[in-house]
């Protein structure tokens, strides 16, 4: 959900990069940090990595980018961790978000992966209030042998996107269309909401850091908080049977 930093004067967006383990996300918001080097408000933010470099928590990365109307927008881009283990994190990082890019390995066998990611992803967002939440999916990993073409990735995924982007992450190719698909659908939401309002009185507030979001996961994990979760958990795992 789009809200309104008050002590910046921004509006703030979340989008967040969805997708089971090495399907391309960390390195996604690693090229859009180098991409958009000047644009970027800190460095890229990985709390607790593993030690073979595997997202744990979350990766988190700010971007400056532009205006909707004459207010100042900031992006929240953040990628969850792909292993089912942590999916009590993904589901937490999956609330009131404004986006999201599911990111999905064009091989037969990612594919495959990724429908149970896309059922996973919709299932949480419906669970959380989030069932509009704009989905972009990008079929990454172009340049392996027999990857599918991005059509056909579209067409085997449970539930349609709103945008479907060819990419190779590892070169770039595809990440910067990627985020601006997604944002572009964000961005839309946003002015339907307001509507020629002010953002400063019809946004709710947010001033979350990426220090922040850890420790309200750590939070959320110590209250043994999983709201929903077995539900979704069972429909996107179903599709393993």
């Amino acid at each position: 959900m789009a809200s309104y930093d008050h002590t910046r004067g921004e509006i703030v967006l979340r989008i967040v990069y969805d997708g089971l383990g090495t399907a391309g996300k960390t390195t996604n918001l690693k090229m859009l940090h180098a991409a958009f080097l000047s644009r970027a408000m800190g460095e890229l933010v990985t709390p607790d990595e593993s030690k073979s470099g595997r997202t744990l928590f979350f990766d988190w990365l700010e971007l400056d980018v532009g205006f909707v109307g004459d207010w100042r927008v900031r992006c929240q881009v953040i990628s969850v961790p792909g292993q089912f283990v942590y999916a009590h994190r993904r589901f937490h990082l999956l609330r009131e978000i404004d986006g999201a890019v599911l990111v999905c390995d064009s091989t037969e066998s990612g594919v495959e992966q990724g429908a149970i990611a896309m059922t996973f992803l919709r299932q949480a967002l419906e669970s959380l209030g989030g069932a509009a939440v704009p989905i972009v999916l990008q079929a990454n990993k172009q340049d392996r042998d027999g990857a599918l073409p991005p059509e056909e990735v579209a067409r085997r995924m449970p539930f349609e996107a709103e945008a479907v982007v060819p990419a190779v992450a590892s070169t770039g190719d595809g990440v910067r269309l990627t985020l601006f698909r997604v944002l572009d659908l964000a961005r839309s939401r946003v002015r339907e909401r307001l509507a020629g309002g002010d953002p400063r009185t019809d946004l709710p507030p947010r001033t979350e850091s990426a220090e922040a979001l850890h420790a309200a996961l750590l939070s959320s994990e110590e209250a043994g908080d999983s709201t929903d979760l077995v539900d979704a958990l069972e429909s996107a795992m179903a599709l393993v049977k």
